[in-house]
This record gives C-alpha cells, sequence and structure tokens, in this order.
C-alpha cells in the first residue's frame, strides 16, 4: 500500500486542496458570523438594560453602548454575512466538479483496496465511520459516486447509505439523486493527503 499511496500523493494532495478550498473557507466565515453575532446582541442587550435606567448618565453610556455596537460588531457582522452568502453561491456553483474530484479520491482509495487484496472482503476493515468499517464506506461510496445516474444502486450500496443516513444524517438519504462522493469524503474527514494516507495504511 506504501508504494501505491507515494504514487498517487501528488493527484489526491491536487484533489484535496481543490475541495476544500471553498468549503473552508466558508467554515471559517461561518465561525466568526457566529462569534460576530453573539457580541452583537449582547451589546445591544447591555445598551437597552442602561437605556432603563433613571440616571442619566447609565442612559447616555446606554446610548454610547448601543452605536459602538451598531459601527463595531454589527457593522462588521453584516459584512461577513454578505461574505457568506456570496461563498455559499460560489460553492453551489461548483457543486458538480467538486463532487467529481471527490469520487476520483474514492476512486484512489477503491484501486488501492483493489490492487493490495484484489477485492474488498480480504481487505482488513480499517477504523470505524459511525457503525460501519472504512474499507464498505470507501468501496460503496465509490461504486454510489460512479453509478448513481443509473438509479438503481446494487443492495451493498443502498444498505450503506441507509446506515449512513441514520449514523451522520439525511444527506446521504439522496443517493438514487446525487452524486454523494463530497459527503463521503466529509465524512471521512479526508481534508489532506495525511489523512487520506492514514486510512489507506490501515487498510494494507
Amino acid at each position: 500500500m506504501t508504494n501505491y499511496t507515494n504514487e498517487i500523493k501528488y493527484a489526491v494532495e491536487a484533489a484535496l486542496a481543490t475541495i476544500w478550498a471553498d468549503v473552508g473557507e466558508l467554515e471559517i466565515l461561518r465561525r466568526q458570523l457566529d462569534q460576530l453575532t453573539a457580541e452583537t446582541e449582547s451589546g445591544y442587550r447591555r445598551a437597552q438594560a442602561f437605556q432603563y435606567d433613571e440616571d442619566p448618565d447609565d442612559v447616555m453610556m446606554g446610548v454610547g453602548i448601543h452605536w459602538a455596537t451598531y459601527f463595531g460588531p454589527d457593522k462588521e457582522r453584516h459584512e461577513v454575512a454578505t461574505n457568506v452568502n456570496d461563498l455559499n453561491q460560489r460553492i453551489q456553483v461548483r457543486e458538480f466538479s467538486r463532487s467529481a474530484m471527490s469520487a476520483s479520491v474514492l476512486q484512489y482509495a477503491k484501486q488501492g483496496i483493489s490492487i493490495v487484496h484484489a477485492g474488498l472482503q480480504p481487505c482488513p476493515n480499517g477504523r470505524g465511520v459511525g457503525s460501519q468499517s472504512l474499507k464498505n464506506i470507501i468501496w460503496q461510496g465509490r461504486n454510489q459516486s460512479l453509478h448513481w445516474e443509473e438509479g438503481n444502486p446494487r443492495q451493498p450500496v443502498i444498505d450503506c447509505f441507509d446506515q449512513l443516513a441514520i449514523d451522520f444524517g439525511d444527506e446521504f438519504t439522496h443517493y438514487n439523486t446525487s452524486n454523494l462522493a463530497f459527503n463521503v469524503v466529509r465524512t471521512l474527514n479526508w481534508r489532506e493527503f495525511e489523512s487520506f494516507e492514514t486510512d489507506m495504511q490501515s487498510l494494507a
């Protein structure tokens, strides 16, 4: 398996970098947005509490907090929210290419199993992913991504994705109508080659 992963390293690195470029940026922006939203709500609550006070100085302090919140975290929150919306649109536009690149990564992984073990059954299970084995999710994930347009998946694919839906959510119920390769790659947490390589070595 080591020779094989060395041979495909460049291709897998390039594919994963492309897959995660926009998605990783969106995750960062969403965390920033959540933090700014919390700061904004906290600022306005504090301002409102002071403004109901009978002391004029406290009322003026509340006004100051209100405008500091408005021109500070609230303004930044709106800017980040706009960036999140723009990036979401870009991600949707690139959904097909991201799924295709993810399918290629699963193909590399499945091919490694085939080269080393000549099939699924002799291969070690690898780590658990939800309630299933790593090797099964790779194998069935690759098959789903390759044949989903036929609309007639084989029973092992159905069983695998029904269980993925139970373990990880309804996004895996659309195996008859969508290429779910990215969903599988994300669930396996293959964000860089090292994670992919570690999993492949566990299947040697």
